[in-house]
């Protein structure tokens, strides 16, 4: 392989060339997110049967309880924000009450990232919720972070924040993402505790965090799409986005970003 820039000579696994400094084509075709999930999609859909019963578990514990747990928030539970104090209350009942059903959804991971092929049981997914402490740990830790840009970019009552921190405030959001979600996979496949394995995502996958970005707002439009069906379709989309963010983690592993740090 050689630099389209200045013709320099690259090992397969160079992403950015040794010579001029600018990024091969690796990003674009070895590490594209759109060609793993095009991949993983090829392998499970003839296997998708399988995930059913323990995603039917994941929706039941978990999407769901946290969906009407939101709602009810928005809709009847009324909690007073007019203080900096109350502020802090507020965000501190919705971080805990959030963080109670999400780790049951992130919990699958133990079993997709421990067992091979793109099945999904209900007695692999109830043996997964031993690891619901670590789980629960990874969400508070989100939720913290969260809550402090939140408190940054929207001000507390009496000390408003500047408007153009709204826009600052849906980047972050947008960024952290892109960090932990491969993290989940790390978590699983080397054995990390949740800092870890956050830590380790943020500082080796910077090259490819708009690819991971990109797979993650696909998967969230296809399971958005899905929601409004009533949730039958999450039986199949909700699987797929777990597997295909497994196999695409694997796959910037595997490309040994992990002992790559510019």
């Amino acid at each position: 392989m050689r630099c389209k820039h200045c013709n320099t000579r690259l090992a397969s696994h160079d992403i950015w060339c040794v010579e001029c400094g600018r990024q091969s084509d690796v990003v674009k075709h070895e590490l594209s997110s759109m060609q793993s999930f095009k991949k993983t999609y090829q392998a499970f859909m003839p296997n998708k049967a399988t995930a059913i019963p323990g995603t039917a578990y994941m929706l039941i514990g978990g999407m769901i309880p946290l969906l009407l747990v939101i709602w009810l928030f928005n809709s009847y539970i009324s909690l007073q924000s007019d203080t900096a104090i109350h502020m802090l209350v507020n965000l501190f009942i919705k971080s805990i009450a959030i963080s109670i059903f999400i780790p049951v959804m992130l919990s699958s991971f133990n079993s997709i990232c421990n067992q091979p092929g793109y099945s999904l049981s209900l007695t692999n997914m109830r043996s997964a919720l031993r690891t619901y402490p670590r789980y629960k740990l990874f969400t508070l830790i989100s939720a913290l972070y969260f809550s402090l840009i939140y408190l940054i970019c929207f001000g507390l009552p009496d000390f408003a924040a500047l408007p153009i921190l709204r826009l600052v405030w849906i980047v972050l959001v947008n960024y952290w993402l892109a960090i932990v979600v491969p993290a989940v996979v790390l978590m699983e496949d080397l054995k990390l505790s949740p800092w870890q394995a956050i830590k380790k995502s943020y500082l080796h996958f910077h090259d490819v965090r708009w690819n991971i970005y990109l797979l993650i707002l696909v998967l969230s439009t296809i399971n958005l799409v899905a929601l409004f069906f009533f949730f039958v379709p999450l039986i199949i989309t909700l699987p797929l986005s777990f597997f295909a963010l497994r196999d695409y983690t694997r796959r910037l592993v595997d490309f040994e970003l992990l002992e790559y740090r510019r």
